[in-house]
C-alpha cells in the first residue's frame, strides 16, 4: 500500500478516536504496528496508519470500554492460538459481565438464538467453547404484542394499527 493511501498519526488519532499514548501502547505490545518513514532532511520519522489498522484501534477502542486492555490481549492471542485471523475489526465481539463471546457471522438462527464462541473468561473455563445464546427477535415481539392487540377487548384495532409504530414482519 502507497504511503499517499495511508493516514498520519494525527488523522489516526482523529479517526480512531484514540490518545497518542494509546497509539504508543498498541505499538508497543504489538497489536498494531504502523509505518514509519523516514524523510531526507528530519530527525524523526513520519507514522502512518492503514484503513485497516485505524479499524483496528477504533475496535480495540470500542471493546475496551466493555473490558480491559489484558483481556483484549488475551482474546487476540486465542484468535492466533486458533489460527483464525486475529483482526477485531471484522469480528462481533459480545462482552458480558466478565465472559467474552464472539459472535457467529452466520445468522441463519438469528431470532431463535446465536452461537457464540467462547473466547474468554476471567476464571479461564469454558474459553474455546461454543455455547447458545437464546434472543428474542424483535419481529417475534412486535407480532406478540399485534396479536395481544387483536384479542383485546379494551383495544381499538383501528386506532392500535394508527399509533403502532411496527407491524409483524416489517420491524427493524
Amino acid at each position: 500500500m502507497n504511503i499517499i493511501d495511508q493516514f498520519t498519526r494525527r488523522e489516526t488519532m482523529e479517526l480512531a478516536g484514540a490518545t497518542s499514548n494509546q497509539l504508543q501502547y498498541l505499538e508497543r505490545s504489538g497489536l498494531v504496528i504502523p509505518t514509519r518513514v523516514l524523510k531526507e532532511g528530519k530527525k524523526k520519522p513520519e507514522v502512518y496508519y492503514t484503513w485497516e489498522q485505524v479499524l483496528e484501534i477504533r475496535a480495540i477502542r470500542n471493546l475496551r470500554e466493555a473490558t480491559s486492555l489484558q483481556v483484549i490481549r488475551r482474546v487476540i492471542d486465542f484468535f492466533e492460538k486458533c489460527q483464525y485471523n486475529k483482526a477485531l475489526r471484522d469480528k462481533q465481539i459480545v462482552v458480558i459481565d466478565d465472559e467474552v463471546f464472539w459472535v457467529n457471522q452466520d445468522w441463519s438462527d438469528f431470532g431463535k438464538q446465536i452461537s457464540v464462541l467462547k473466547v474468554d473468561d476471567k476464571r479461564r473455563k469454558g474459553i474455546g467453547q461454543y455455547t447458545l445464546i437464546v434472543i428474542p427477535a424483535l419481529w417475534d415481539i412486535v407480532k406478540e404484542v399485534w396479536d395481544a392487540a387483536a384479542a383485546s377487548k379494551v383495544i381499538s384495532m383501528q386506532e392500535f394499527r394508527r399509533r403502532a409504530k411496527d407491524e409483524p414482519g416489517k420491524a427493524a
